[in-house]
């Protein structure tokens, strides 16, 4: 069965899941504390906290992304039984049953075999198909078990950025259930960071925002229109990337520290927690980050008291990006009252 973090994701935190729990002073009692993700990204952390208690907030701008914390950390109702029927059914179908559509016209042969594509693009019309028919929770689910099988037998290096050379084989991929656990008090988003931080207010904010130049929308453009599924026909260069721009991130272009600025301003929270990747070294000018370390402790320092925590870390980066010696920071702002 699936879990939220069963995903190649560029910048993925599962691995600092323990050391951001000791960044949290015992003095917060999870059943009494709210914790806000802003960048949650596949939500591995989110759901982290939430199972230990915490009631959580949960944003990222990426809808694919969105489709996910729908499936796993929403309390709306679904039947298991009937979700299990679904996938046997869609599993049972055979590629020669399935004939050419959208998804296999547009990304088959580059990402994808044409009979994978086949299928996926098969599935996702049948998953939109049902959908008065089945809860709305059944629908993140079922699409959120197509994503995940979509981005596993991706003929790439772990992301959509350009697909490999090698010409894609079928995989004959099942789709496979989640692994769902009972959630409670999760709030979800899909919108702007900046513009949530000025609508909630949380004991603790964690924030992992791009730090290069290197934007997520790009790495995962194909389950994004998987997940939209609004058929676009304009695309951008050999990698097949739609049109895109409301989903590029200022984070990753010059204008990231006062981004991240006026964000730490507008925050109504006791503790911020800022996960930092020092990728400043890396050879790849993409790659090098857009807002300093110097730039992240001065603007913290004006809201409170800061700490940070050192972690050697192996970067998940998918590419040719020489990390080596790379540190994940963690940055421990406990804020003036």
């Amino acid at each position: 069965m699936l879990r939220i973090n069963n995903r190649r994701y560029i910048g993925n935190k599962t691995k600092l899941l323990e050391q951001l729990s000791e960044s949290i002073p015992n003095t917060f009692i999870p059943e009494q504390t709210v914790f806000a993700d802003l960048f949650a990204g596949t939500g591995a952390v989110a759901s982290y906290f939430a199972e230990k208690g915490f009631n959580v907030i949960v944003n990222d701008i990426l809808y694919s992304n969105f489709v996910a914390y729908n499936a796993w950390l929403s309390d709306l109702p679904f039947d298991e039984c009937k979700i299990v029927k679904i996938l046997d059914l869609l599993n049972s179908i055979d590629y020669n049953a399935i004939e050419p559509n959208y998804f296999s016209e547009i990304y088959s042969n580059k990402y994808f075999s044409f009979n994978d594509a086949k299928k996926i693009g098969y599935t996702r019309d049948y998953i939109e198909s049902i959908r008065n028919s089945i809860t709305e929770r059944e629908y993140f689910i079922l699409l959120s078990s197509l994503l995940y099988a979509t981005d596993r037998i991706a003929n790439t290096v772990g992301h959509f950025e350009y697909f490999l050379k090698k010409v894609p084989q079928d995989t004959f991929f099942k789709l496979e259930n989640l692994e769902i656990k009972n959630i409670k008090h999760a709030r979800l988003f899909n919108t702007d960071a900046n513009c949530l931080a000025k609508q909630i207010r949380a004991d603790i904010v964690y924030i992992d925002p791009p730090y290069n130049a290197r934007q997520y929308i790009n790495f995962y453009h194909v389950l994004e229109n998987l997940a939209r599924w609004q058929k676009p026909r304009e695309f951008e260069g050999n990698s097949m990337k739609f049109k895109r721009n409301e989903l590029k991130s200022g984070y990753s272009r010059a204008e990231a520290p006062q981004l991240f600025e006026s964000l730490i301003e507008s925050l109504d929270s006791k503790l911020i927690l800022v996960s930092y990747s020092n990728t400043y070294s890396a050879k790849s000018i993409a790659s090098n980050n857009k807002i300093s370390e110097e730039q992240i402790i001065g603007i913290l320092s004006r809201r409170g008291t800061v700490t940070k925590r050192e972690i050697d870390y192996d970067y998940f980066n998918a590419g040719k990006t020489n990390l080596e010696g790379h540190k994940e920071l963690i940055f421990i702002c406990e804020v003036c009252q």
